[in-house]
Parts: structure tokens; C-alpha cells; sequence
């Protein structure tokens, strides 16, 4: 199809974040020259109506911008008083930063398997894991996919424990037309670079349907600082600045289409890869997933991998070894019984391209590259 080869030997990124900021440029150039002319660089009037707009956006009583997702995470654990007395739940797919923020407020993580089908945390292992000191349970969207919460939420309510969701990988997704972030007591999202809502730097943000765990999250960010000098309680330093929540709203009114263009090409990925000996997302009815990763599984991901990257294709693993497994994890915690859905789901990933810059003659490029690889086994 005559797609340029650059000089690393890549034809097809798997992200290319310049591509956006050539559509946008003028309109950040252009907010971000009036923030630095009046040097209002911190709780000034874009992080205000950026707050305002997610949350009139996701449907919540409010939202509270943070420094970054992991600090999202830590002031949610923080505002629901976990604690160095308390276990917190989380599925062993999901990023690394749900282990830091948990051990950030001195909680204990509990590591529990994957439903293979959603993702997200089992329900079953969740209820055996339950001891009198769990406190809460983190819930990962993984990949831009809605999780069905429904199941988790009646055990969290029938066992008094708070559910805050990961969000960071699907802002705009929703289950029968809930969005994401909008289910359980807190949604955490991060805002980083690569997020289909995301900043230029560091960023997050928190949501409630309870507007006093927003105030709580907003106190905990500045210090615990109630009035200036007047410190109430100990908390972070974690503001969203005035640059990064110009960009957030730029962004945002985006998104919508953005991340239809994501579901666009997912479904041709999807329909071209019917045939073949590979697994595709999947939509269950009534959901609306929005892609931040088009993910494949095949127990032969290391030879399509490599088939790819002759091809010209960049590719990613998200993520290629589950928390229960990680060093770090394994040094603090020690071995835990093999997780054997996760541990399966973490050898057979691979992530396409899929951002919403991406051609039609790049994706159609991918697509013949993996069927390739297929029939050819």
C-alpha cells in the first residue's frame, strides 16, 4: 500500500501522540499562552471548569483533578480512611500503582484472579478472600472495557466494603449507558500522555456520586489545608495545574469522537480476524467499550509479535506479568498460590494499534499482517 518505513523500521506506531497535537495545537498554544501571561498556575479557573465538566460529562456529583492517576488511587484509599488495619482487594491484572497506592495509606494487598471473560476482579475468589480486616476493593476497566459491577457491588454492600473503580483506561465507556467511574463509591482515573483523555504531563482525577468524598478527596490533595495555614488532617501535595486541566478540556470535548474512531477501527479489526485461531475483545449487550487498547490473545503472541515487527507493526504488552508475580510484590509479600486466569492472560496479550489518528491504510496494514500470520501457521 506504499506506507513510508521510518528510520527506527516502524510503518505503523502503536501510538503517535504528535498526530493529535497537530489537530488541537492552536486551541492549547492559545490557552496555554493566556495561563502563562496571568501566572494563575495552580487552583485557577481551568482545573475549576475542568472539574465541573468531567463531571457533568460522566454524570457525578462531582470530581476533584489530582496530580496523576496513582494519586487518584492513594487520596480515594485515603478519603474512605483505609488504613495500616486494613486489606484491599485488587485483581491481579491491573498496573502496578493499585500495590503502591494500597501500600501508601499502610493497607495490606490481597491479590485476587481474574473473571477470564471481563477482566476484572472474580467475583467468587473476591468473597473467599474476605477477611475482617478487608476494607476495600479496587476494580480495574481494563483496556477501555466496561466492567459489569453489578455482582461486586452487592457483595461490597452486604459485606460493608467500599468499591472504588479504576477507570483510567476507559473514560467515556459505560454499561447500560452508566459510564465508567459512576458505579462504585469512588472512580479513579488517570489523565497521563497515553490515555484516551489525557494530559501533557501528569495528571488524574477523582469522581463520586457523594459530593462530601469529593470535598474529602479535595482537602486530602492541598495538605489537609481546610484555610491557609490551617492544616486538619495530613495529606499530599497533589494539585491538577492550570496547564494540564486546559488541556483535559480541550481534550475532552473530543472525546466522544475520538473514541468513536477507536470503535471503528477495532471493528474492522474484529471482522477481520473472525476466521482466525485468535481471540478478540468482546462486547457483551449493552456495553460500549472504548478501546485505549486493542488486545488479542494467542498462546503464539511472541512469534505474531515478531511477525509485526518485521512487518514495520509496533506492538505493546499490556501488562506481561501479573502483581502476584512481580518481584517487588514477591519480595514484600512472598510466593501467593498461582492465579491461573491472570497468569494465562498475562502469556497471551498483545496490543494493536488502535489510536484514533491512525488510517485507514495503516489499520487495514495491521489487519493484513496478523490474518498473514494466521494462515500461515
Amino acid at each position: 500500500m506504499g506506507l513510508p518505513r521510518r528510520g527506527d523500521g516502524t510503518i505503523v506506531p502503536l501510538l503517535d501522540l504528535t498526530r493529535e497535537y497537530q489537530t488541537i495545537r492552536a486551541e492549547v498554544e492559545e490557552s496555554w499562552a493566556a495561563t502563562l501571561a496571568q501566572m494563575h498556575l495552580l487552583k485557577g479557573p481551568h482545573a475549576d471548569a475542568f472539574e465541573h465538566e468531567i463531571s457533568a460529562y460522566l454524570g457525578t456529583a462531582g470530581a476533584c483533578g489530582v496530580g496523576s492517576g496513582t494519586d487518584a488511587l492513594i487520596l480515594g484509599l485515603l478519603a474512605l480512611d483505609v488504613g495500616p488495619a486494613d486489606e484491599v482487594i485488587i485483581q491481579a491484572n491491573a498496573f502496578v500503582a493499585a500495590i503502591e497506592a494500597v501500600r501508601s495509606t499502610g493497607a495490606q494487598p490481597v491479590i485476587v484472579d481474574i473473571d477470564p471473560e471481563g477482566l476484572g476482579p472474580d467475583v467468587d475468589q473476591v468473597a473467599r478472600a474476605l477477611t475482617p480486616r478487608t476494607k476495600a476493593i479496587i476494580a480495574v476497566h481494563m483496556y477501555g472495557a466496561p466492567l459489569d459491577l453489578a455482582a461486586l457491588c452487592t457483595l461490597a454492600r452486604q459485606r460493608d466494603l467500599w468499591v472504588l473503580e479504576d477507570a483510567s483506561h476507559a473514560p467515556g465507556a459505560a454499561r447500560d449507558g452508566r459510564k465508567v467511574g459512576t458505579v462504585g463509591d469512588l472512580g479513579c482515573f488517570s489523565a497521563g500522555v497515553v490515555k484516551n483523555l489525557g494530559a501533557y504531563g501528569d495528571a488524574g482525577f477523582v469522581t463520586s456520586g457523594d459530593a462530601a468524598r469529593v470535598a474529602r478527596v479535595r482537602l486530602l490533595r492541598s495538605h489537609g489545608q481546610e484555610r491557609k495555614n490551617e492544616h486538619v488532617v495530613y495529606g499530599l501535595n497533589s494539585r491538577l495545574d492550570e496547564l494540564q486541566a486546559a488541556v483535559l478540556r480541550i481534550k475532552l470535548r473530543h472525546l466522544d469522537a475520538r473514541n468513536r474512531r477507536r470503535r471503528e477501527i477495532a471493528a474492522y479489526y474484529t471482522e477481520r480476524f473472525a476466521s482466525l485461531e485468535v481471540r478478540t475483545p468482546r462486547e457483551r449487550p449493552g456495553e460500549m467499550h472504548v478501546y485505549h487498547q486493542y488486545v488479542v490473545r494467542t498462546p503464539h503472541r511472541a512469534a505474531l509479535q515478531q511477525h509485526l515487527k518485521a512487518a514495520g507493526v509496533e506492538t505493546g504488552i499490556h501488562y506481561p506479568v501479573p502483581l502476584h508475580r512481580q518481584p517487588a510484590f514477591l519480595r514484600s509479600y512472598g510466593e501467593t498460590p498461582s492465579l491461573p486466569h491472570a497468569e494465562q492472560l498475562a502469556r497471551e496479550v498483545l496490543s494493536l494499534p488502535v489510536f484514533p489518528d491512525l488510517s485507514d491504510a495503516e489499520s487495514e496494514y495491521v489487519a493484513d499482517h496478523v490474518v498473514e500470520f494466521f494462515r500461515g501457521l
